[in-house]
């Protein structure tokens, strides 16, 4: 290299700098150095001699002190400060493009794998902001009074002292008593039994043991209604589901001493164990239903129906689970022979409510009568025309809910048409036992119809429009308001 510079005369200061660097980059075989050919095309400039240190410290030539330290990334100030940027611009990047989708990936696993948690926490606030709601309106319904004389444990006891809460109190107390009409066999035993065990641990206040079995039974509802519309659609209808059915204007049934919360808990619980082909558990949550209430039977159909959809006609040992629901009817035909020596004691219990077997329109048709003629707009809104038109109301409106789950926009698949199936049979259950000694032909629809889970499910999807959900919880929220303040006064509602 010294021969050919003496003939072009003394290297420039870059060409020295490149020559070093080639030098160390290359072994004594090597190929023309880098300098000679630089000599040819001019003097080289600054990104020039950057570019090529950092091609020097990537080829495979013989390690040197200067080459060692630049690959540590301990070389001199001036060469770490050039190589440095390349490095951070060129790892960066790629640690950021597999960590960033590995971490969201991680995220989103971590959530699909707890939905029972979203359950829990969903149905827990709402549980709760509806019990602080119902605690104020309760403490407001005195208002007006010069002396109400009232505390928070009176106040919280009428929630307990109200019509059917009465009659299941009295059997958990006594049993099932000897009556004319053997009316107790009515009031099925799990909730009674409920009572029974727990009023020790609320320091012998039966009361006390009502409500905290039918509140704990309606936070499970909460939940598992939740957890089973999320499974059928997603989160957002979930908590609309579950915020509706608390807000309908009868769902502060849901707190007071009855058995709704309890029957509509161990229902869905049997529901959803079906759609995830738990059968087992479908038929034990199904065999409680019916233990608790003479709608749980039907749970047995529902059985057969998503069994025969999911298997076919291939029968498999779980089929036989299908025998705890008709085994919790048995139970009850055996506590009525038990109490009353008759095994159907139960239904005959239904002659003192005036019970009978109608065709589903019949009710509803007197119904319409009900608010036009004798007892309609001429005689004012008075109380029979306001119930009646509560009771009415709440069976089109679950009536229109289920037909659109088989129309329209909002219609479901053919694999979840075992919700809107359960609901057709429940209503027509609801309004084809109708009272000839009430003067309302759909006496309790408006409190039975709580247990129609699926047309709330349809209107948590309905509830996606904004206008439609402030109208639903406008409608809904006030009147519960209104209800409430007469029911913890003594007032019948349904």
């Amino acid at each position: 290299m010294d021969a050919e510079r003496d003939g072009e005369g003394p290297p420039t200061m870059p060409q020295q700098v490149g020559e070093r660097a080639a030098a160390t980059s290359t072994s004594p075989p090597a190929t023309p150095p880098v300098g000679a050919e630089r000599d040819a095309e001019g003097t080289a400039t600054m990104p020039q001699q950057v570019g090529e240190r950092a091609a020097a410290t990537s080829t495979n030539a013989p390690a040197t002190p200067a080459t060692d330290a630049m690959q540590r990334g301990t070389a001199q100030p001036e060469r770490a400060g050039a190589a440095q940027p390349e490095r951070a611009g060129a790892a960066q990047p790629e640690r950021a493009g597999v960590s960033e989708p590995q971490r969201a990936g991680a995220t989103e696993a971590r959530r699909a794998d707890r939905p029972w948690r979203r359950a829990v926490l969903s149905g827990l606030g709402i549980f709760a902001a509806n019990k602080v709601g119902l605690a104020l309106v309760s403490a407001f319904a005195w208002v007006g009074e010069k002396r109400p004389n009232v505390t928070a444990s009176y106040i919280a006891a009428q929630w307990a002292a109200q019509w059917d809460s009465v009659w299941f109190r009295d059997v958990a107390k006594l049993g099932y008593y000897a009556d004319p009409y053997n009316a107790p066999a009515a009031f099925f035993p799990l909730y009674p039994a409920l009572i029974r065990l727990f009023t020790p641990l609320c320091f012998g206040k039966d009361w006390a043991a009502a409500l905290l079995v039918g509140n704990l039974a309606t936070l499970g509802a909460l939940i598992v209604l939740f957890r089973l519309t999320e499974h059928e659609f997603d989160k957002s209808t979930a908590g609309r589901t579950v915020f509706y059915l608390v807000a309908f204007p009868t769902g502060f049934f849901l707190t007071a001493a009855y058995n709704e919360g309890l029957f509509i808990g161990l229902m869905i619980a049997s529901v959803y164990c079906l759609r995830k082909q738990y059968w087992w558990w479908a038929g034990a949550f199904g065999g409680l239903a019916a233990f608790t209430r003479s709608a749980g039977i039907l749970l047995a159909g529902a059985f057969v129906y998503e069994y025969v959809r999911v298997n076919r006609l291939t029968l498999r040992r779980n089929v036989l689970a299908i025998l705890l629901i008709p085994l919790g009817a048995a139970g009850v035909s055996a506590v009525s022979l038990y109490y009353y020596h008759q095994p159907l004691a139960f239904l005959k219990a239904q002659r003192y409510w005036g019970r009978h077997l109608d065709w589903p329109w019949a009710p509803v048709l007197r119904g319409f009568k009900s608010l036009v003629t004798r007892h309609g707009l001429r005689f004012g809104f008075g109380d029979l025309w306001v119930h009646n038109l509560l009771e009415l109301a709440t069976v089109l409106l679950i009536v229109t809910t289920l037909v659109l789950t088989f129309v329209g926009p909002w219609k479901l698949r053919r694999d979840q048409w075992i919700l809107p199936i359960i609901g057709i049979v429940l209503t027509l259950l609801m309004i084809s036992f109708p009272s000839s000694h009430q003067p309302y032909p759909l006496y309790s629809a408006s409190r039975l119809g709580l247990e129609v889970f699926p047309a709330f499910m349809l209107l948590g999807r309905l509830g996606a429009r904004p206008v439609v959900d402030r109208t639903l919880l406008a409608l809904f929220l006030m009147q519960q308001g209104i209800l409430v303040a007469y029911f913890v006064r003594g007032g019948w509602v349904a």
